[in-house]
């Protein structure tokens, strides 16, 4: 199938979830989670388009409208979401890709999606995770925070259904036992994040200490076996940028899944 293909993944309930892939079948696979989408504009604040140009010549790239309710894919679940139904269909999508196993490199509630896949499933065998910490993550504080935003009068409905599903998502893991799952990852790991991460672009102008909860377990993050990242002077919103952090991720999947060697081209300019 042609690279940039739109492809469906269908659900047990019907419900088809669009994704499309980049590179070679039978190269590392890697699935670009939130906050990179199939569905995107010109002012893609994800810069998903210079990810992909700077990847896909030695990885197959999954980029999927995923969690339901983004872009084309439908039926969201709001509060009925959880990561078991994330891993669940996670699982669809790669399997409709045509790969067994792959790497995941989300940003901010991708982040925290794809440290779920990574605890949850064996068939994640490397996981990037973006502007969000792995333990002493303030579920609670988001909780709240998405919470008022999806009862904020006049809100629109997909937006509502947004921020609904990312609660569903979050509330199992106010009781996750977060430290001894974390230990019990073996598989390569990275966190990277501007060290002025305070969640910017929270609705409502909410603000979270996301780099102070990383600072905190830096050290012990580091004796497991973590790869820690500190991108100075960016925050939430700009360290997802290509020119600011590609570098790092590019290097740690390429050391972590064994690429073929390539030339890494300018990504900032999505060359």
């Amino acid at each position: 199938m042609p690279e940039g293909t739109p492809q469906i993944a269908t659900l047990p309930d019907g419900t088809e979830i669009h994704f499309e892939t980049h590179g070679t079948l039978g190269n590392p696979a890697i699935f670009l989670g939130p906050h990179f989408f199939m569905s995107r504009s010109a002012e893609d604040s994800a810069f998903t388009d210079a990810w992909v140009e700077g990847l896909r010549h030695e990885f197959l790239l999954i980029v999927a409208d995923y969690p339901r309710g983004i872009g084309k894919t439908g039926h969201p679940l709001g509060l009925a979401y959880s990561p078991s139904i994330a891993v669940q269909e996670c699982n669809c999508i790669v399997d409709a890709a045509g790969v067994r196993q792959f790497a995941w490199l989300g940003y901010s509630y991708g982040a925290a999606l794809g440290i779920q896949l990574a605890c949850r499933t064996e068939r994640v065998v490397a996981v990037a995770a973006g502007g969000f910490p792995p333990v002493n993550a303030p579920f609670g504080a988001l909780i709240d925070i998405l919470m008022n935003a999806a009862e904020a009068p006049d809100i629109p409905a997909k937006e509502r259904s947004m921020y609904l599903t990312a609660v569903g998502f979050y509330r199992p893991l106010l009781e996750w036992p977060e430290h001894p799952r974390i230990r019990e990852l073996k598989i390569p790991r990275l966190v990277f994040m501007g060290d002025c991460d305070r969640a910017q672009g929270l609705p409502h102008g909410a603000s979270l200490p996301l780099a102070d909860a990383l600072r905190t377990s830096e050290n012990d993050l580091r004796e497991l076996g973590w790869q820690i990242r500190w991108l100075p002077g960016e925050d939430h919103a700009s360290a997802i940028r290509p020119e600011v952090s590609f570098s790092a991720v590019y290097e740690f999947f390429k050391k972590s899944l064994g690429a073929r060697a390539a030339t890494q081209g300018d990504v900032s300019a999505g060359r």
